[in-house]
């Protein structure tokens, strides 16, 4: 898992995975859940930092002479502002 794209599915398939388990596995698989989530948060809270970075660097430098804002790729993601 490298991109966010990965990750929402991931996190769409842990979904799948609870809602088909048997009481038995119930708890195994909301354990996971729960470890999931706790992860997929900080990759979240990760990406929104570097999202806030662009957003300051395009305030600050403004547009470029074509007048388009900023590019800046962030590992998996190319972000425009």
């Amino acid at each position: 898992m490298s991109t966010l794209k990965d990750l929402n599915k991931h996190l769409f398939d842990q979904l799948e995975r609870l809602a088909k388990t048997d009481k038995e596995g119930l708890e195994t698989e909301v354990k996971r859940a729960q470890t999931i989530q706790g992860i997929s948060a900080e990759i979240i809270k990760a990406h929104a930092t570097q999202l806030d970075a662009v957003k300051l660097v395009a305030q600050y430098k403004g547009l470029n002479q074509e007048q388009q804002a900023p590019r800046i790729a962030l590992g998996d993601m190319d972000v425009e502002v």
